[in-house]
């Protein structure tokens, strides 16, 4: 058996993390979320954009009656960034519909699901809970979401992100 030598190697990364000092762990937090705020403006203000890009992925399949599994696939990366945009700036609703449209996007693809109307009613659904937007009440923001499930059942698509307070909706059948 033959004999290792290990020769350590001075870096800075190295050297700092031998070094006492810092910030507390509750001072870091509060200034990364400083640092989210100073963002909000601009990014809250792209949420409509985000929707405008999925919108116009959809209308060429609104217009065939067949919407093409790469058009999924497209919309459902782009809305990814949608979904942290509402998630991290606290749209509660509007991020419940972006999770439902991706686990709709997925369900299609797996199922080869090429009717675009769910797509769209999902679409619509998150222009209703759009940043500037007028607000709905809370029954009918409530009736809005229970319908978007209704939607997901009559495809048998089962959802994949699951709130705190609901379980998994079982697949169909």
């Amino acid at each position: 058996m033959g004999v290792v030598i290990v020769t350590p190697v001075k870096n800075r990364l190295g050297q700092m993390l031998k070094k006492p000092g810092g910030i507390k762990r509750q001072e870091a937090v509060e200034a990364a979320g400083k640092n989210v705020e100073t963002l909000r403006e601009e990014y809250v203000a792209a949420i409509p954009g985000e929707i405008a890009a999925l919108e116009d992925m959809y209308a060429v399949s609104s217009l065939t009656g067949r919407i093409s599994f790469e058009i999924l696939d497209a919309m459902l990366r782009r809305a990814g960034q949608l979904l942290t945009l509402s998630g991290t700036f606290g749209f509660d609703r509007l991020d419940q519909v972006v999770k439902r449209f991706c686990d709709l996007v997925t369900g299609m693809v797996d199922k080869k699901i090429d009717d675009p109307a769910a797509v769209g009613v999902h679409l619509r659904a998150m222009r209703l809970f759009c940043p500037g937007a007028v607000e709905l009440p809370a029954e009918e923001a409530d009736l809005m979401l229970k319908g978007l499930v209704r939607v997901h059942e009559f495809y048998g698509i089962v959802r994949l992100a699951v709130e705190d307070d609901q379980p998994p909706i079982p697949p169909a059948g």
